[in-house]
């Protein structure tokens, strides 16, 4: 049975096991805060942040995505639940009336923005929301349109988990729909199979459309933008960008 659901709340559950990448935020602002948290989508990221005693200023185009943060800031304890401020807003144009020594776009955000003119508004709002010796930091996939274009349609197998607090088991997969590599964009399918503790098993759905960066064109970017590269990894272990990767993570100050 194909299920929808609220978009949010399916967010929020699908995610919720992915934590690969929080001790690296956590260890970025603990150099930094208060934080800017770009994306914030249902608080991933903003609510450890806000755990670990830091102010977070949680972002995001959605009003669905902060009404789950809201809720579930609800649960949390007063001092934490005070500290994460959402924001309803364009990421490609925001004016907060303040700066931050830490901007962060996690978990391949900056992709959901497809064109030039989309990412350049993004990056110049972010340089004008930086304090002088302020960074941004964002991570993006590594894109290979060529292996892309070879597997549309193909279902790959992605993560399988298990909720212990309702006993599902939630099977994750994936499939491209179409590739552009005149444009670096991408669409594609994520899938959940979820099974409940009785057997019952619902299919949810959520078609994507995404722009695939190399590293030239984002260093292109930050300099129109006015940005300077600090430094670049190859994943959230710090190890460099090498050929091979399946990332790239970029810490970015404003250019001098």
């Amino acid at each position: 049975m194909i299920a929808e659901g609220t978009p949010a709340a399916r967010f929020a559950r699908e995610h919720a096991h992915y934590d690969v990448d929080l001790p690296f935020w956590r260890a970025l602002a603990a150099a930094g805060s208060p934080v800017l948290d770009l994306g914030a989508a249902v608080g991933r990221v903003a609510i450890p942040l806000a755990r670990d005693g830091h102010e977070v200023w949680a972002l995001d185009g959605s009003a669905g995505m902060l009404d789950v943060l809201r809720g579930a800031l609800a649960g949390e304890e007063e001092a934490v639940a005070a500290r994460v401020h959402p924001v309803h807003a364009d990421l490609r144009a925001f004016a907060l009336g303040r700066t931050f020594p830490l901007a962060i776009m996690p978990m391949n955000t900056l992709q959901t923005l497809l064109t030039r003119d989309e990412q350049l508004d993004c990056l110049h709002a972010v340089r004008g929301h930086l304090d002088p010796l302020g960074e941004f930091v964002f991570d993006l996939v590594m894109p290979d349109l060529d292996g892309i274009a070879g597997a549309v349609g193909q279902v790959r197998d992605g993560a399988t988990w298990y909720d212990a607090e309702t006993g599902a088991t939630l099977a994750h997969s994936a499939w491209y729909d179409a590739v552009d590599r005149s444009t670096g964009t991408v669409a594609f399918t994520a899938r959940v199979d979820e099974t409940d503790a009785a057997g019952r098993t619902e299919t949810h759905l959520r078609p994507q459309t995404v722009h695939l960066f190399t590293p030239t064109e984002v260093w292109e970017l930050a300099v129109d933008a006015g940005l300077e590269v600090r430094a670049v990894f190859g994943d959230f272990d710090g190890r460099p960008l090498e050929p091979g990767a399946e990332r790239q993570i970029y810490r970015c100050g404003v250019a001098s």
